[in-house]
């Protein structure tokens, strides 16, 4: 797991997308950025902060990630469990198992799409804050899984 971001890195984030730094929210950012490995669900998130944080409400979960996913500071994927928030990183391509809904972030640091992200920008006369694509199917795990059963 990454070092979580310090409290400094945080509050700059939070000050650079105009966004007020409430202790809630710095803790939200922090759990989410030092995810390593795909995406979480807000009950995952609301899981892990409600014993740091006893007052937390769901409530205040999702409108915490509403508001940093629309900033650009968190990645919202929708899948067919429902929404997964994890940082941003560009461009990358996630991987999503319709078997164990794991995700998985590949970084690709592809020319093309930088080319291709610029383009559309250009084009559509869009300011882009990110890209990701994703590709639906089944992890090594469950693929093995499904070919020892069938």
């Amino acid at each position: 797991m990454p070092p979580p971001p310090s409290t400094r890195d945080l509050l700059g984030l939070l000050a650079a997308h105009g966004l007020p730094a409430t202790t809630q929210r710095l803790s939200l950012l922090s759990a989410l950025l030092s995810v390593d490995e795909g995406h979480v669900s807000a009950d995952d998130l609301y899981r892990d902060l409600s014993d740091q944080f006893p007052t937390l409400s769901r409530a205040t979960v999702y409108n915490n990630l509403a508001v940093l996913a629309a900033a650009g500071l968190i990645e919202k994927l929708d899948t067919h469990e429902g929404s997964r928030y994890g940082p941003v990183a560009s461009p990358h391509v996630n991987l999503v198992c319709t078997g164990c809904g794991r995700i998985k972030d590949v970084l690709i640091g592809d020319a093309a799409l930088d080319a291709l992200v610029q383009r559309a920008s250009r084009e559509g006369q869009f300011s882009a804050r990110a890209l990701s694509v994703s590709i639906s199917g089944l992890c090594a795990t469950c693929t093995a899984k499904a070919s020892a059963t069938g």
